[in-house]
C-alpha cells in the first residue's frame, strides 16, 4: 500500500511566478492545486521538471559528488559546461585538481579526451566505458547531465507508485546554493530477485536485460569484482529499485532538479550530486568543447 505525508503545503506563493513563466499546462495545475494528492503532486513536478528541461540548451556551473565504493565515500569536485545535442567539458578542482576531459557525442570516434594535469601529463583518448575514465565514477560522462539525473529519478519513483510498496513525501526544501526548493523523498524495503548469467554476457549485458543500473547490481555483489568477472549460470542479485531511499530537490526559480541522493539497500549513501553556480543557457560555443582553447590544457592531443 502507498504510504505518504499529508498533502504539500506552502506551494501557493508560487503558483502566479511559475504561470507566468512556464504557462499552466495540465502538469502545473496538479502541482499547484490544493486539492490535488500528494502522488498527484509528486507526478506534476517530476513532469514540468521534464519539460523545463527542453528549454535549456546550454549550461555550466560547479558539481559536487559523493559516490560510494566499497566502504569508502569518494568526494569530487568538478567544473563543467555541457551544450545539446551532447558536449560535455569537465575540468577537476578536486581531487586531481586540473585534470581536464571532453566528449563530443559523434567526434572523436566517441572517445573522451582526457589529460591527467600533473606530471607527465600526456593526453590521451579512452573509450568512455574505460577502466580509466570509469576509475572513481558511478556513471560514465555518457550521462553527463541533468536529464539522465532526472530520468533515473522518475523511473524509480514511478516504479514505486506503480508497486505501491514505498513511502513518498513531497514539502518545501532547504536551500541548495542559494535556491529554495522544493523536495521529493522516498523510502522502499530493500529487495530484489536473482538473475542467473547468460552465456558469454558481462554484468553490462545483464544489467540491461533486466533494466537496472550496472553499478547498482556490482554494489551489491560482493562476489563479483568487475563487470566481466561473472560466469555463465552464475546467480547475480538484481536490487528492485535504485536506491532503497532518496532525497531530490528541485528548484523552485527554473524546476531543475539541482541535487539527488541516494542510499543503497544496506542503508549506506550510495550516491549525492549536487550542482552549484548553475548558468542555464548562457550561450555556449564551440569554442567551449574545443581542446586547441588557450583557456585549457590540453598538449600533444592525438589529432587522428
Amino acid at each position: 500500500m502507498m504510504r505518504s505525508s499529508p498533502p504539500t503545503r506552502g506551494l501557493a506563493p508560487f503558483v502566479l511566478a511559475f504561470a507566468l513563466l512556464f504557462g499552466a499546462g495540465a502538469g502545473a495545475q496538479a502541482l499547484f492545486d490544493a486539492q490535488a494528492s500528494e502522488i498527484e503532486q509528486i507526478n506534476a513536478l517530476l513532469d514540468e521538471s521534464s519539460n523545463a528541461l527542453a528549454g535549456i540548451y546550454d549550461y555550466r556551473g560547479t558539481l559536487v559528488k559523493r559516490e560510494l565504493f566499497g566502504d569508502e565515500l569518494v568526494e569530487q569536485t568538478v567544473e563543467f559546461k555541457f551544450s545539446r545535442p551532447f558536449k560535455v567539458y569537465v575540468k577537476y578542482v578536486e581531487p586531481h585538481a586540473g585534470r581536464e576531459g571532453i566528449y563530443i557525442h559523434g567526434s572523436n570516434r566517441n572517445r573522451v579526451r582526457v589529460h591527467k594535469g600533473s606530471i607527465p601529463d600526456l593526453p590521451v583518448s579512452f573509450s568512455p566505458f574505460g577502466r580509466i575514465p570509469m576509475e572513481g565514477n558511478h556513471h560514465p560522462i555518457t550521462s553527463f547531465g541533468f536529464e539522465r539525473m532526472l530520468d533515473i529519478t522518475i523511473r524509480n519513483i514511478r516504479k514505486a507508485i506503480a508497486r505501491g510498496d514505498t513511502w513518498l513525501s513531497m514539502s518545501d526544501g532547504h536551500s541548495v546554493d542559494g535556491e529554495p526548493t522544493w523536495r521529493i523523498e522516498m523510502k522502499c524495503e530493500s529487495g530484489g530477485r536473482y538473475v542467473t548469467a547468460r552465456g558469454s554476457e558481462n554484468l553490462w549485458d545483464l544489467a540491461k536485460r533486466v533494466g537496472q543500473n550496472m553499478y547498482v547490481i556490482l554494489h551489491h555483489n560482493d562476489d563479483i569484482d568487475s563487470p566481466t568477472d561473472i560466469r555463465p549460470g552464475q546467480r547475480v542479485f538484481v536490487p528492485r529499485y535504485y536506491a532503497s531511499r532518496g532525497e531530490y530537490f528541485f528548484s523552485k526559480r527554473t524546476l531543475v532538479m539541482v541535487k539527488a541522493s541516494s542510499w543503497d539497500h544496506r542503508g549506506q549513501l550510495y550516491e549525492s550530486y549536487e550542482f552549484r553556480n548553475l548558468e542555464l543557457n548562457p550561450g555556449l560555443t564551440v569554442r567551449d568543447f574545443d581542446y586547441r582553447n588557450r583557456d585549457y590544457h590540453f598538449r600533444l592531443l592525438d589529432q587522428r
